[in-house]
């Protein structure tokens, strides 16, 4: 059984060094190209960590102390994937550092097998397996919410995989924690569920469009549209100024169909329509849904809907507030009125927009 362990590990290793060294040549000087080989060296170290060879060097303390990165550099490279908004709560980065800090107290602290019941086992082992397990499901939450919302093509038919490939690696990695017997059958079998994970990871990013790699090149990289965005494009759709950023080279179809889309938004203000998601405005502009996507998001220079619609319902509650004919009207009102379903909502979208809140923005004090 010692050469099917060997070769299990072996395939998983090779197919992480696959994925690893092939961001880094290909995509050198890319945040995301490295937070990807940081995690592939991360679960090489897991691998090799459980290798029995390798538990009497010195190299083993750095190994294991890489394995236990791992689910949280899988979280870090899920945000800056598919998360348009990369900064990360401070209560994320306490749990990350509890996280480490609880696993690498055991690991120097105990060495061999520890009571199961003990006190120490369930602060040191149980509560850092929670904390990964927490962060294992949170990736694949961001992966899989955003993609009705979705306008960047080739990151909205990666986010499936990801998820289920990811996932399913830290998912692994945990259960080894909680089931593993000891023997070298049941890491023969994670290792070569490993490589068949990895493996669907890399067919998935290469083979689901030819052009996905080019989703490294732009991840975090494009500008987010101004407040003015919408309305230069509407200028420009009408022959007045300049194009806006990605709608230079527009046929006269799309310019039409640009059209279609600034008018329903402008004059018939669908923005205000709670819940409405590009389905329905593709409908009621009589456009594919998958040619609006591909619109907003290069003519437009938007990479998700929602922040679309909320650059024309920030734009028109801030105009509210400020008019003084207005001032006797509830700001849960205006938030409703402009098309959010909740005043948290409508907060957090104004104050990510203005950096402060409403009744701020309304009372005159914002800087």
């Amino acid at each position: 059984m010692a050469w099917i362990h060997s070769a299990s590990s072996f395939l998983a290793i090779s197919q992480l060094l696959f994925l690893a060294c092939l961001y880094l040549v290909y995509f050198p000087g890319k945040r995301l190209a490295h937070l990807i080989a940081l995690f592939s060296v991360c679960v090489i170290s897991y691998i090799l960590a459980r290798q029995a060879a390798m538990q009497a060097l010195p190299i083993i303390e750095v190994l294991r102390m890489l394995a236990i990165a791992a689910p949280a550099v899988l979280w870090i490279v899920a945000r800056y994937l598919f998360e348009d908004d990369q900064r990360i709560h401070p209560l994320i980065w306490v749990m990350i550092i509890a996280y480490m800090t609880l696993r690498l107290t055991g690991q120097f602290m105990f060495e061999g097998p520890m009571p199961r019941s003990s006190a120490t086992f369930i602060f040191l082992f149980f509560l850092p397996q929670l904390i990964m397990l927490a962060l294992a499901c949170h990736v694949v939450y961001m992966a899989c919410r955003g993609r009705e919302s979705d306008l960047v093509e080739l990151r909205r038919q990666l986010r499936v995989p990801f998820a289920i490939g990811m996932g399913s690696i830290v998912g692994l990695i945990i259960g080894a924690g909680f089931f593993w017997d000891g023997s070298q059958q049941t890491d023969s079998l994670y290792f070569f569920l490993m490589f068949l994970l990895i493996l669907f990871i890399n067919l998935g990013m290469f083979q689901i469009h030819k052009d996905t790699p080019q989703l490294i090149q732009m991840a975090g990289e494009l500008p987010k549209p101004s407040m003015s965005a919408a309305e230069d494009a509407e200028k420009y759709a009408n022959g007045h100024g300049e194009p806006a950023p990605g709608a230079m080279h527009v046929s006269r179809q799309d310019q039409v169909m640009i059209d279609r889309v600034l008018k329903a938004m402008q004059q018939e203000r669908l923005y205000a329509e709670s819940g409405l998601t590009i389905g329905d405005l593709a409908e009621r502009v009589s456009v594919q849904e998958y040619r609006l996507r591909k619109l907003i998001n290069q003519s437009l220079h938007y990479r998700n809907f929602n922040q679309f619609l909320n650059q024309y319902r920030i734009e028109e509650a801030a105009r509210r507030l400020l008019d003084p004919a207005q001032e006797h009207i509830p700001i849960s009102s205006i938030a409703l009125d402009v098309g959010y379903a909740s005043l948290s909502s409508f907060n957090k979208a104004f104050k990510e927009t203005h950096g402060v809140t409403p009744s701020v923005y309304r009372s005159g004090q914002a800087e």
